[in-house]
């Protein structure tokens, strides 16, 4: 009993593939139309939804840093050094998607404007070419997001008409939005550039100065929309894609993507001239410093040399000297020397100092840049500086996909802080080594001040003087070199990034709609659709008999082919035959599961009334009576008759007056069938009685023990099981229980019931006989008839009198 159970379990859990073909060709219209449908639907959508195009462009960063804006100049060497301008790829990423640049090439483009051309089935956005452009005034209040229509009137004049419910101004003085939460509309008549001047916009609409022809657009119906800068900005943030070729290249790929492809194109291209420009700017920015501290170091002693020279050409003059003495000579070399060395180191403590403001004032910021000091011998100011360019490197890349509270950023800017303090406090050491020196050079220039207070008067003011003039003039060729220095290392940064590709649209169509995959996916749900109808909607009806076998330990005894009676139409005598031949294959399995001998008592029935026992019951007997087996079939169905059309007809009894009394001679019931001898019918009326009793009591025991000994086969058509219990009454004679199972009118959920009218372990047997199948059960020429006998073929719905 248990392995049974399990081998049904495992039956049912089993996918059927062709059982599942079976019914998806079954319906087979709904995929059609569902399919059809949603194809139709993303055609649809292709159609009308607006074309998204991408566009690329590509820089290239030196890595180098061999320029001087960048780093150390390949050009110079000694002198102030300039700060490097360390170029970490990460960082150049995030300066290019930067807020701040992509804001200001939105304002450069004036892309918070958008004009528009547009039907009743969609609006088409234009730039670069349309009647009119709009000149907001930024000082005056403007409302965002607002469709404007203009309509031509004629000449120089046009319709402004607004319709909006809710809707935000902005507020030109800080840049902020207030929500109005009321409708708004308003119309008025304009002339091109007349102000237009309202509480909530003011701008002016002025022809362009190339000529436009509305007639060039598919409607004259236009448009325009004020938007805020902040919202289209971070809308081209959101797709704007900055990515390196290559792991080991510093070329960058910028793509963007949207509706028309000029405004793209100019996009990108503005976006990369305001990121060189901004560096440019940027990395300059202390060579520009160090050139106006040089500048203003020169004036000074350009001014002091000249009042220098002039001294010292009136003293040779008005004293008449020329010529010192050797020692005079011998001091004025040393002092001159110490001097110009004192200056120098001055002039390195001064731009130490101004290094040392830079960093503080910019350790903070995002974009700062490592310094590296030249010129310095120092190791622990170069393993500082290495540390705080690998710190800044780790946090370029981290911030990527870690936001900025996360615990390993915290550590990460608490080392950087720690690395710059460092560094600060090497430059200051570095001072202080400095001053040490500057104090050594003052106490070796006052021992020669005294050699030199020892001379005669007049060669000491000549020395003097002498002194300070080659002085101002060491010092003067000195910054005029670095001066130069300066301006090279400036001219030199316009090579480290360039453009390689000019922005250009990518591929030769839209990226979007993807019509092909549009309509693929648009298959696939049309398809999946039905499919999980099939699934989740209650519907167990039977349709073939896998799904009797797969369900139900009851055996299929056979199959009968579908066939309509009434239909004319070519191949119905083919259909006829296979109707037959399934009768037949019925009642060969019968005689091999019947006694061998005596009368054999058939009971047909059904859970519910039209799945046609009492057609199976009639060609049954039939089968049986063409064999010449002596063979009657008794109508049990005392409810609703239905074995004889037309009942009123008969002249006689039948089986329910039999029961009740009223006949007593059994041949008084029973009659003849008009075409075969060896088939007689016993036909009913609905009882007055109580059917019950008739059924259960003796007279109908009786008549069944006497119509056993007269015939081989009787079969009782009875009502059906699934209404009344009649059959029941009547199981205990029955020696083969046939349950007719019509395809599409049966549930699945009927065999269980089935099962239950025929106990394990009685002698009773029962089968299920499957009604109306499409299955082909016969396959002798495929398809065609074979051997078909050449007398009548029989096949009833009922016994017509």
């Amino acid at each position: 009993m248990d392995e049974r159970k399990n081998n049904h379990i495992n039956a049912q859990q089993e996918i059927n593939l062709k059982l599942f073909f079976r019914k998806i060709y079954r319906y087979k219209f709904l995929f059609i139309l569902s399919i059809g449908l949603i194809v139709t639907l993303a055609y649809i959508y292709t159609r009308l939804a607006t074309s998204i195009y991408e566009v690329s462009s590509s820089i290239l960063i030196d890595p180098s840093g061999s320029s001087r804006g960048l780093g150390e100049s390949k050009y110079v060497e000694g002198g102030v050094s300039l700060i490097e301008m360390e170029k970490n790829l990460y960082n150049e990423i995030g300066i290019i998607k930067s807020f701040s640049l992509v804001k200001q090439t939105v304002e450069d483009l004036n892309f918070d404007i958008s004009y528009y051309n547009e039907n009743w089935l969609k609006k088409q956005e234009h730039y670069g070419y349309f009647p009119f452009v709009l000149s907001p005034i930024k000082t005056e209040p403007q409302i965002i997001n607002a469709p404007f229509e203009i309509k031509f009137v004629g000449g120089d004049q046009y319709k402004l008409s607004v319709d909006i419910g809710s809707f935000k101004v902005m507020n030109p003085s800080n840049g902020s939005v207030h929500e109005v939460n009321k409708d708004f509309k308003y119309s008025g008549e304009y002339s091109f550039g007349e102000v237009v001047q309202h509480e909530y916009f003011n701008f002016v609409l002025n022809k362009p100065d190339y000529k436009v022809s509305p007639e060039d657009f598919e409607e004259p119906n236009f448009s325009f929309i004020i938007r805020n800068t902040d919202d289209v900005v971070n809308a081209y943030l959101s797709k704007l894609k900055v990515d390196n070729i290559d792991v080991q290249a510093s070329i960058f790929k910028i793509t963007s993507n949207g509706a028309v492809v000029d405004k793209e194109i100019d996009f990108l291209n503005k976006l990369t001239e305001n990121y060189i420009q901004n560096k440019l700017v940027s990395r300059n920015k202390i060579a520009v410093n160090k050139e106006a501290f040089i500048r203003n170091q020169l004036a000074e002693i350009t001014d002091s040399l000249m009042m220098v020279e002039s001294s010292l050409e009136s003293f040779k003059r008005n004293k008449n000297a020329v010529n010192l003495g050797a020692i005079a000579v011998n001091a004025l070399d040393q002092t001159q020397n110490l001097q110009v060395e004192k200056a120098k180191i001055e002039m390195d403590v001064k731009y130490n100092k101004s290094l040392i403001d830079y960093i503080e004032d910019n350790r903070d910021s995002e974009n700062f840049v490592i310094p590296v000091v030249t010129g310095i011998d120092d190791p622990m100011m170069d393993k500082n500086i290495a540390e705080l360019k690998r710190l800044h490197a780790e946090r370029s890349k981290k911030k990527f996909y870690v936001t900025s509270n996360n615990q390993e950023m915290n550590i990460l800017d608490a080392q950087i802080n720690e690395s710059t303090e460092s560094l600060l406090n090497d430059i200051r050491s570095v001072n202080n080594s400095s001053d040490f020196s500057l104090q050594r050079l003052r106490e070796q220039i006052a021992n020669y001040n005294g050699v030199i207070s020892s001379l005669p008067t007049s060669e000491k003011q000549m020395l003097g003087i002498q002194r300070k003039s080659t002085l101002y003039e060491n010092l003067f060729n000195y910054l005029s070199q670095e001066l130069a220095k300066t301006a090279i290392a400036g001219a030199e940064s316009t090579s480290d990034t360039r453009v390689l590709d000019e922005a250009r649209m990518v591929g030769g169509k839209p990226i979007a709609p993807q019509s092909t995959l549009i309509l693929i996916v648009a298959v696939i749900i049309g398809t999946i659709i039905p499919l999980v109808w099939m699934v989740l909607a209650p519907n167990d009806i039977i349709h073939n008999s896998s799904q009797i076998t797969a369900n139900t330990d009851l055996p299929v005894i056979a199959n009968i082919s579908y066939h309509d009676l009434k239909s004319k139409r070519k191949g119905s005598e083919l259909s006829l035959w296979k109707v037959k031949e399934s009768f037949r294959d019925l009642s060969a399995n019968l005689r091999i599961i019947l006694p061998k001998s005596g009368c054999c008592i058939l009971g047909l029935t059904s859970i519910l009334p039209g799945e046609g026992k009492t057609y199976c019951s009639i060609n049954l007997a039939i089968t049986f009576a063409e064999a010449g087996k002596k063979t009657i079939i008794i109508d049990t169905d005392l409810r609703d008759p239905s074995l004889v059309d037309g009942l009123k007809k008969v002249e006689g009894k039948g089986l329910s007056d039999f029961l009740e009394g009223d006949i007593t001679n059994i041949k008084d019931i029973i009659y003849s069938h008009n075409k075969l001898s060896n088939l007689q019918f016993i036909p009913t009326s609905v009882a007055r009685g109580n059917i019950h009793e008739l059924l259960s009591g003796s007279r109908i025991k009786l008549l069944i023990q006497e119509l056993k000994e007269r015939y081989d086969y009787i079969i009782l058509d009875t009502p059906a099981v699934g209404l009344v219990s009649d059959f029941l009454l009547m199981s205990d004679d029955i020696d083969i229980k046939l349950f007719v199972v019509r395809r599409k009118v049966a549930k699945i959920g009927f065999l269980e019931d089935l099962e239950k009218l025929v106990p394990h372990g009685k002698s009773k047997k029962g089968y299920i006989l499957f009604n109306d199948t499409l299955e082909k059960t016969y396959k002798y020429g495929y398809g065609q008839k074979y051997g078909v006998n050449v007398e009548p073929q029989l096949v009833n719905e009922s016994f017509s009198v």
